[in-house]
Protein backbone atom coordinates (compact mmCIF):
# COMPACT_ATOMS: atom_id res chain seq x y z
CA UNK A 1 0.00 0.00 0.00
CA UNK A 2 1.20 3.46 -1.34
CA UNK A 3 1.57 6.42 1.02
CA UNK A 4 -0.82 9.06 -0.03
CA UNK A 5 -0.20 11.45 -1.98
CA UNK A 6 0.79 15.25 -0.59
CA UNK A 7 2.05 18.54 -2.65
CA UNK A 8 5.35 18.92 -0.71
CA UNK A 9 6.33 15.37 -2.23
CA UNK A 10 4.56 15.52 -5.43
CA UNK A 11 6.24 18.73 -6.26
CA UNK A 12 9.91 17.32 -4.98
CA UNK A 13 9.05 15.01 -7.63
CA UNK A 14 8.32 17.28 -10.42
CA UNK A 15 11.67 19.31 -9.41
CA UNK A 16 13.52 15.69 -9.71
CA UNK A 17 11.95 15.33 -13.40
CA UNK A 18 12.94 18.70 -14.50
CA UNK A 19 16.13 18.61 -13.06
CA UNK A 20 16.71 14.86 -14.81
CA UNK A 21 15.52 16.70 -17.98
CA UNK A 22 17.25 20.36 -17.55
CA UNK A 23 20.08 19.38 -14.81
CA UNK A 24 20.35 22.24 -12.30
CA UNK A 25 23.33 24.47 -13.38
CA UNK A 26 23.64 23.29 -17.26
CA UNK A 27 21.46 25.72 -18.77
CA UNK A 28 22.50 29.45 -18.86
CA UNK A 29 18.81 30.68 -19.69
CA UNK A 30 16.87 32.68 -17.07
CA UNK A 31 13.75 31.45 -17.47
CA UNK A 32 14.91 27.86 -16.23
CA UNK A 33 16.52 29.12 -13.50
CA UNK A 34 14.14 31.25 -12.11
CA UNK A 35 11.54 28.23 -12.92
CA UNK A 36 14.07 25.57 -11.01
CA UNK A 37 13.80 28.46 -8.20
CA UNK A 38 10.26 29.09 -8.09
CA UNK A 39 9.71 25.48 -8.28
CA UNK A 40 11.96 24.73 -5.20
CA UNK A 41 10.26 27.90 -2.94
CA UNK A 42 6.54 26.22 -3.59
CA UNK A 43 8.14 23.16 -2.28
CA UNK A 44 9.29 25.02 0.61
CA UNK A 45 5.94 26.56 0.76
CA UNK A 46 3.84 23.31 0.69
CA UNK A 47 6.18 21.66 3.21
CA UNK A 48 5.55 24.38 5.66
CA UNK A 49 1.29 24.98 4.72
CA UNK A 50 1.34 20.98 5.84
CA UNK A 51 2.93 21.35 8.89
CA UNK A 52 0.78 24.07 9.67
CA UNK A 53 -2.43 22.19 9.60
CA UNK A 54 -0.72 19.17 11.02
CA UNK A 55 0.01 21.42 14.04
CA UNK A 56 -3.87 23.01 13.83
CA UNK A 57 -5.28 18.88 13.66
CA UNK A 58 -2.80 18.46 16.83
CA UNK A 59 -4.01 21.77 18.46
CA UNK A 60 -8.00 20.16 17.34
CA UNK A 61 -7.54 16.61 18.67
CA UNK A 62 -5.81 18.43 22.56
CA UNK A 63 -8.72 20.29 22.76
CA UNK A 64 -11.49 17.43 22.38
CA UNK A 65 -8.77 15.78 24.51
CA UNK A 66 -9.40 18.75 27.07
CA UNK A 67 -13.06 18.54 26.40
CA UNK A 68 -13.90 15.00 27.63
CA UNK A 69 -11.06 14.80 30.74
CA UNK A 70 -12.91 17.91 32.40
CA UNK A 71 -16.45 15.59 31.59
CA UNK A 72 -14.87 12.68 32.92
CA UNK A 73 -13.51 15.09 36.24
CA UNK A 74 -16.98 16.72 36.52
CA UNK A 75 -19.06 12.98 36.79
CA UNK A 76 -16.39 11.83 39.14
CA UNK A 77 -16.56 14.99 41.54
CA UNK A 78 -20.10 14.53 41.40
CA UNK A 79 -20.11 11.10 42.83
CA UNK A 80 -18.08 12.31 46.05
CA UNK A 81 -20.32 11.98 49.08
CA UNK A 82 -20.74 15.39 51.27
CA UNK A 83 -20.78 14.86 55.01
CA UNK A 84 -23.82 16.96 56.91
CA UNK A 85 -22.00 18.02 59.55
CA UNK A 86 -19.33 20.19 57.63
CA UNK A 87 -18.65 21.41 54.63
CA UNK A 88 -15.48 18.96 53.57
CA UNK A 89 -16.13 16.71 50.63
CA UNK A 90 -14.94 13.58 51.47
CA UNK A 91 -14.98 10.83 48.63
CA UNK A 92 -16.26 7.40 48.92
CA UNK A 93 -14.03 4.42 47.69
CA UNK A 94 -16.46 2.20 48.23
CA UNK A 95 -15.16 0.80 50.92
CA UNK A 96 -17.18 0.26 54.25
CA UNK A 97 -16.78 2.40 57.59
Amino acid sequence: MSAIPTLSAELAVAVKDFDRVIPAGKSNDRDIVAFRKRLLLLCKLARNLESEVQIYRLMEAAKQGRDVIEQLATEVAAAFVLSRDDNVIRPDFGRKA
